[in-house]
């Protein structure tokens, strides 16, 4: 993640997609969901950083129909984070930050949670890769 980092967005849709950069997904109630991220490092979402170069903040975007929300439990999930090199800093149900200390070398995952609000609240977990050069 340079210092600049883009914007990530993340899309959802309620059925699966066969479009390119599409992700199937199966949520909490069972049913295919998928989505899509832009922007970020890679263009899919995915931050990139060589590590040293100072703390670095990659705003997140929700960019789909209102009836999907950043879970307001667990919003963001970070795995492989061995160094606690990433937080989260929630804005509202549609945005929020990911906030990588960029001092240590690492590759670790995030997990965007979004609620459907419109079908029982269920949980759709989108995850794509933050890496520290």
């Amino acid at each position: 993640m340079p210092n600049a980092t883009p914007q990530v967005n993340l899309d959802i849709r309620n059925s699966a997609q066969t479009e390119p950069g599409w992700v199937n997904v199966v949520a909490s109630n069972g049913q295919t969901y998928s989505y899509s991220y832009t922007g970020g490092d890679d263009g899919h979402g995915g931050l990139v950083q060589t590590s040293g170069q100072g703390r670095d903040t990659a705003p997140l975007q929700l960019n789909a129909d209102r009836r999907y929300q950043l879970s307001s439990s667990n919003p963001c999930v970070f795995t492989n984070d061995t160094h606690d090199q990433l937080s989260w800093n929630g804005q509202s149900p549609y945005a929020g930050s990911i906030v990588d200390a960029n001092t240590m070398v690492e590759t670790a995952e995030y997990t965007i949670n979004v609620t459907d609000t419109g079908n029982g609240n269920c949980n759709i977990p989108c995850d794509p890769r933050v890496i520290n050069q």
